[in-house]
């Protein structure tokens, strides 16, 4: 074996590097190139086809929000398993009445919706104030929205 590789040494010097760049690949191949082909939230998503949330839906929402003369805009955004709505206000409007805008989105959608999604509503002012913003996170095993510690003025 030893005089074997002392008169091939070429050719099993270029056998050796051929392996090993073989090996690399098939490495690559079985343990690198299946990671690109899955999305950022893995697995976490199985079952969200049961239960999107429609474009009628949100339009619904919004358009209930914004029949309370003090609610200027609002705007959704889903983010893998979390519902986001983001609700302006006027500055003048009451913390409690502004509280109760979250169980008007809880109403709209569908119970089965409600236990798979988490919702977060973040009720904000058009002007400054002592009050807002508000945020309102409902876990998809609560009933209802838990509002976040008061906002304190920073002066």
């Amino acid at each position: 074996m030893k005089n074997f590789v002392k008169t091939h040494k070429k050719q099993c010097l270029i056998g050796g590097i051929v392996f090993l760049v073989l090996f690399l690949i098939i490495v690559v191949w079985l343990f690198v190139v299946p990671l690109f082909k899955n999305n950022k939230y893995g697995d976490r998503l199985e079952g969200i086809e049961d239960h999107k949330i429609s474009d009628s839906v949100v339009e619904d929402i919004e358009s209930d929000l914004k029949e309370n003369q003090m609610v200027s805009d609002v705007t959704f955004h889903n983010e893998g398993r979390i519902l986001n709505f983001i609700i302006t206000v006027s500055g003048d409007m009451k913390k409690d009445d502004a509280k109760a805008l979250g169980e008007v989105v809880l109403e709209k959608i569908k119970d089965k919706d409600k236990e798979y999604y988490d919702i977060q509503v973040l009720i904000d002012s058009e002007e400054e104030s002592d009050v807002y913003p508000i945020i309102g996170y409902k876990h998809k095993t609560e009933d209802a929205f838990d509002y976040g510690s008061e906002v304190e003025s920073g002066e």
